[in-house]
């Protein structure tokens, strides 16, 4: 009777192994220059249309009655479309940056009752097109060592998750000072998440299926988590079937004064 052979463990077998291992490490960087090298690419054009959009907004400011109210809020609407465009693109770039692990963080001090508005204010457009009312609660004032552009990727991922899964009912955004941390607030009225998901959707390329056809949470909430984590803060879920969404998120305010440098002023 013919017998298999035991699988080699020799010399020859462990090289093998480490020219497969340095492929595919090969492949992964590949991988991350490529999406980092399209989001650059994606979003640089959209510079100038942004700059083009706010001119338009301007004029239509000062032309007052003179410019119809569809008219200024389609010009709102365009701004509202590309920015988020310009967004995905730069969680395209954070994607990339924390797979490889070159993600650094930018902090310096920020308005991050600011910033926060700001995004969910584009997004009010946005919610009522969805049929859901959007109430915006900013304590203000609210300064601390942030990241900005991570503190609007969090917000907007947060914010477009609620009105996609909010079922055409109200959104509340809430953010508060709360002892030495800010807490920013999305709750919803929606769909729920079970027990079971709400342990998964925060892992990379999971995502959560509730039977409508444009459903998913996809890359948004573990990038969400992973910039989360990098400023020392936690996010924690509310939410039961048929119930809602609740997504709790706690940064820790830390100053230039707290550390012993000289305080500066706000980026935002």
């Amino acid at each position: 009777m013919d017998h298999e052979k035991p699988a080699s463990n020799g010399p020859e077998s462990i090289d093998s192994l480490r020219e497969e291992n340095a492929a595919l490490r090969a492949a992964v960087r590949a991988r991350d220059d490529f999406i980092s090298v399209a989001a650059h690419e994606l979003r640089n054009p959209m510079t100038p249309l942004v700059g083009q959009i706010n001119l338009l907004r301007k004029a239509a400011r000062l032309a007052g009655g003179a410019v119809p109210d569809r008219i200024v809020q389609g010009i709102e609407r365009l701004d509202f479309i590309v920015r988020r465009y310009i967004r995905r693109t730069t969680t395209l770039l954070d994607i990339s940056r924390l797979s490889s692990g070159r993600f650094h963080l930018d902090l310096t001090p920020i308005d991050a009752s600011s910033v926060v508005s700001d995004v969910a204010t584009d997004f009010a457009f946005h919610a009522e097109a969805a049929g859901s009312a959007l109430t915006i609660s900013i304590e203000k004032g609210i300064i601390g060592l942030l990241d900005r552009t991570a503190i609007e990727e969090v917000a907007e991922n947060l914010i477009s998750n609620a009105i996609k899964y909010g079922d055409g009912k109200p959104i509340d955004v809430t953010l508060a000072r709360d002892a030495g941390e800010m807490r920013l607030q999305v709750k919803d009225h929606g769909f729920g998440i079970s027990a079971g998901d709400q342990t998964r959707i925060f892992e990379q390329f999971e995502r959560l299926v509730t039977g409508r056809p444009t459903s998913g949470f996809g890359l948004g909430l573990w990038v969400v988590g992973q910039l989360i984590e990098a400023m020392g803060g936690t996010i924690t879920i509310e939410s039961h079937p048929g119930q809602g969404s609740t997504f709790i998120v706690r940064l820790p305010l830390q100053t230039k004064k707290e550390t012993n440098e000289p305080d500066a002023k706000p980026a935002g």
